[in-house]
């Protein structure tokens, strides 16, 4: 007789036994030692199905055993029944079995004085599958001090590890991981170990790292992977994230032929349906968006999917006619829209609403409308960047980058400033220089040098290093612009250029500021006029004038003065230097060409106004004051001050 037909002969016989103890009239022809032993028997079975998988039939068997409160065993078979459906749980996705192993271990509890190791590490693992990882923790952390073996040691410091890795306790990982002999663990454990890295640096997004502990774990630990669903998908999960698509793609084909796990199992066709649509093979995505929503129409990942579908027929508007021939109850194709603002409207803080967040945003974008513009970033304005999963950011930025990369600038200016960390965290380098671009158009200078800093801090390169330079100089932080410029390590007519400007702005010229000066023109060449005037800047600061190329250039001086600072730096240095040296006529004829086609700057009329004054010209410099009666610069109650003196000098000559 085999083995499986004796055990359903002592079920029966186990059965008969407990009916006949509830009812006393009915003589079993058995002593409590033969009970006793069958009893035994059973447990001892019901263990080793355990051992070997076969969740269900020890299932069978322990739940026969406690019908006999009085029976040995009880105890030991309430503690075996929250390990058993805490395994039935995580093969098949269904949490209500971990509540009901939960409850088999609080029974298991209030029978038992004396809690061991095995308890607390089992209320642990079923805590950790529920993520709930500070519990989880906890109990891990009691399970250690309960340890009476180093293998229970080993399990419990691994599983501390684990948890707070998730929790992202760095300092837990430092503090346990040197608790561990690694010489002492068995192969499996050295593996799993291996895998705790990989789940570290996947949490630090450092997912290409990761995965090579994840690839050498499905290579050599492939059962670890299979008794832990979840695990499994954070693999096919990473490889996804490091853009090995072909590959991803293979491991959730695994995962939806091996696992049972419901919930791995959704997760996994919504990835197989993006998949498709990263391969451009829309049929293929669309199948598996179609199993989800025919296969689990009431969870949360059937909903996404339909969102999905929505986004499919913004590319395609065949898609609609299709879909509604394979979906018989296809009742959000009827109304697109206000399918996506009411799912958005119930799911606001969850999971299917930030997926919904994505959709709206794209009907906003088409719409135009100024009112659903502001419900937009009111709504952006409630969301936290860190509650957003990799899915959620990737799906959202895949919708909103084409709109945002041609929006108009106000638009998008107060969009950024609604949530600007959702932006930072979600979109590209190309988004958010744009943004960054805009926000000088909107004369957002702080929002555009912190935006920036960002961009550096996450790309660093020399063209974000000089963009965030150009933006402090820009915004008058001229010391801090020099700082970064410094930090470029490819310099061209560019850096040269923005360094010197710096330079002259702040009015500090040490060596390297002269030296950069002279180097632009170099860099350069002679057709840029800016850069002429930083290398006649250079030669003014070294007492070498040039009168000619004032002469020759005045036009295109005139042209520059007033909006640019850089021309009127040079011009104002040279100026007062002449005014300091007393070479009036000198002045006049650099001026005086510029002034014509100036005439109502009060500079260069108050530095002419006192050069004439100086020279003897009172006529010229009297209609020159007439123009000075609005300015109020310093140089212009300079020029009047003089001009009054001198007439009243010349008065009292004339008696």
């Amino acid at each position: 007789m085999s083995w499986h037909k004796k055990i359903f002969l002592l079920l029966f016989l186990f059965s008969l036994i407990s009916y006949a103890s509830n009812k006393k009239n009915i003589d079993v022809n058995i002593t409590e030692k033969e009970k006793s032993q069958i009893e035994a028997f059973l447990f001892k079975n019901a263990v080793r199905d355990y051992y070997l998988g076969s969740y269900y039939e020890a299932l069978d068997e322990f739940l026969q055993i406690i019908k006999n409160p009085k029976s040995k065993f009880y105890k030991k078979s309430l503690l075996m029944l929250g390990k058993v459906y805490l395994q039935i749980a995580r093969r098949t996705g269904v949490k209500k079995y971990l509540w009901t192993a939960n409850s088999y271990l609080n029974l298991y509890a209030a029978k038992e004085e004396n809690l061991d190791w095995d308890y607390y590490y089992t209320k642990a693992q079923i805590y950790e599958t529920l993520q709930f990882y500070d519990k989880a923790l906890a109990n891990y952390k009691i399970s250690l001090f309960k340890t009476q073996k180093e293998s229970e040691q080993i399990n419990s410091v691994i599983s501390i590890l684990r948890v707070a890795v998730w929790l992202k306790k760095l300092d837990l990982v430092t503090k346990y991981i040197v608790v561990l002999n690694v010489s002492n663990l068995k192969k499996e454990q050295k593996k799993e170990l291996e895998f705790i890295k990989g789940m570290q640096l996947f949490i630090e997004e450092r997912y290409n790292e990761a995965f090579e502990y994840f690839l050498k774990t499905y290579r050599e630990f492939e059962s670890y992977l299979i008794d832990n669903p979840d695990y499994y998908y954070l693999v096919a999960e990473t490889a996804y994230r490091t853009g090995n698509i072909r590959f991803a793609e293979q491991l959730f084909r695994r995962i939806l032929n091996l696992i049972k796990n419901k919930e791995v199992l959704k997760r996994s066709l919504l990835r197989m349906g993006d998949i498709g649509l990263k391969k451009g093979e829309i049929k293929s995505a669309t199948n598996y968006y179609y199993q989800l929503v025919t296969k689990y129409p009431k969870s949360k990942e059937a909903i996404v999917a339909k969102l999905k579908f929505i986004s499919l027929i913004k590319r395609d508007e065949t898609m609609k006619s299709k879909l509604e021939k394979l979906l018989e109850k296809a009742d959000f194709l009827e109304n697109p829209e206000g399918f996506v603002v009411k799912t958005l409207v119930k799911n606001r803080t969850n999971y299917i609403g930030r997926f919904a967040l994505g959709n709206f945003g794209v009907i906003v974008f088409e719409n135009g409308s100024d009112k659903l513009f502001k419900r937009l970033e009111w709504e952006l304005s409630l969301i936290s960047p860190d509650r957003l999963d990799y899915e959620q950011k990737e799906y959202i930025s895949d919708l909103w980058s084409s709109y945002l990369l041609v929006m108009d600038s106000n638009k998008l200016c107060a969009l950024y400033g609604s949530n600007e960390r959702f932006f930072q965290e979600l979109f590209s380098q190309e988004v958010l220089l744009k943004i960054a671009n805009d926000l000088k158009f909107c004369k957002k200078s702080l929002k555009r040098v912190a935006l920036l800093k960002f961009i550096l801090n996450r790309w660093k390169n020399d063209e974000n290093r000089f963009k965030l330079a150009l933006a402090l100089y820009e915004s008058k932080d001229y010391d801090k612009s020099l700082a970064v410029l410094k930090k470029i390590k490819n310099r061209n007519c560019n850096y040269f250029k923005l360094f010197s400007k710096n330079c002259i702005m702040r009015e500090k010229f040490g060596k390297e500021c002269v030296e950069t000066m002279k180097k632009s023109k170099k860099y350069c060449g002679y057709g840029d006029f800016e850069t002429l005037i930083i290398s006649k800047y250079a030669n003014l600061l070294e007492n070498r004038g040039d009168f000619l190329f004032l002469q020759d250039n005045y036009e295109k001086i005139a042209l520059e003065f007033e909006k640019n600072e850089i021309v009127k730096k040079f011009v104002k240095l040279y100026s007062e230097k002449l005014i300091n040296s007393s070479n009036y006529e000198y002045l006049i004829k650099i001026l005086e060409p510029i002034s014509q086609k100036l005439k109502n700057n009060c500079y260069i009329n108050s530095l002419l106004a006192i050069s004439y004054i100086r020279i003897g010209k009172m006529d010229y410099a009297k209609e020159i004051i007439k123009n000075l009666k609005s300015c109020k610069s310093s140089w212009a109650k300079i020029a009047k001050n003089i001009y009054e003196s001198e007439l009243l000098r010349l008065r009292m000559e004339n008696g």
